[in-house]
């Protein structure tokens, strides 16, 4: 192995190649981070009829690349792992305040704005329960942000000096695998809760419009907690947007908005069952 000059990496070009280098991987960082933690879950909203499903997606890319490509920046401008492992650290505060957040205050604000006709309808409320899903969050996402913190400047070094394509991409290699098992790490905490509830829901609307005319056997019915669509049951379409509308502080007890082509309907939802649904609001899918 041919050794690097020392004066070479204090050179003008190498400083300001290191400061891009360092917003890249920090921007990586937070958009992977985002993609882990809120694509998967996007996506399986989606092919539930979930209504702006790719929302909270989008928003997370934008605040998780913003966050990671300012503390990336900074880890590479002060060029010391001790000082790049405390500003990843502190990203990773704002990293697990989104998790928590993301769903629950800011993307109900962007929906409203998007869907005026939806004002009202959503009920989400901040309890300080949270509180401890925030610090569960922080608790996981500041071990592997901290690993990457500590492996950013040798990774960066590695790839900015690396001839082969090869050993430019190491970085973003490492990125994906770790901050993939750090998003699927935090899923439960606000995700999958709120996640199960609306498939619950579309599970019944499905199973609704696919026998619709048809005789259902009692004991399916039951099973199919089909009594629950009773009071909203003229109202189903085909074709219907699913949002949550309010939960509890466990979300053990969750609201899911169903639009109808003509109708909002909102269903409760106790640990996955659904227990009944009632119109609150006329509706037209656009």
């Amino acid at each position: 192995m041919i050794p690097i000059d020392a004066s070479v990496s204090v050179r003008a070009d190498i400083i300001q190649s290191k400061r891009r280098y360092g917003f890249f991987f920090g921007a990586s960082l937070g958009l992977l981070f985002t993609i882990a933690t809120w694509g998967l879950d996007s996506y399986l909203l989606y092919q539930a009829h979930g209504l702006l499903p790719w929302l909270k997606l989008g928003a997370g890319a934008i605040l998780c690349g913003i966050a990671g490509g300012i503390a990336g920046g900074l880890a590479a401008r002060l060029d010391n792992i001790a000082y790049a492992v405390l500003l990843w650290m502190a990203t990773a505060v704002i990293f697990a305040w989104l998790v928590v957040n993301l769903p629950t205050r800011i993307t109900p604000r962007l929906i409203e704005f998007n869907e005026p006709e939806i004002q009202g309808l959503l009920n989400y409320t901040y309890y300080q329960a949270f509180s401890w899903r925030v610090a569960v969050a922080f608790a996981w996402i500041v071990i592997f942000v901290g690993i990457m913190g500590a492996l950013q400047l040798p990774l960066s070094e590695s790839a900015i000096f690396s001839a082969s394509v090869g050993g430019k991409i190491v970085p973003v290699i490492v990125l994906v695998l770790v901050m993939g098992i750090c998003g699927s790490l935090v899923d439960n905490l606000v995700n999958e809760p709120l996640r199960s509830a609306t498939f619950a829901i579309n599970e019944i609307l499905q199973f609704s419009i696919a026998h619709e005319g048809q005789e259902v056997d009692p004991a399916e019915a039951r099973a199919m907690h089909l009594g629950s669509l009773r009071g909203v049951q003229e109202l189903v379409t085909q074709e219907y947007r699913l949002i949550v509308s309010g939960y509890d502080e466990f979300f053990g007890k969750v609201q899911v908005l169903a639009q109808f082509e003509n109708a909002w309907a909102e269903c409760t939802v106790i640990y996955s069952q659904p227990t009944n649904c009632e119109q609150v609001g006329s509706a037209r899918i656009r």
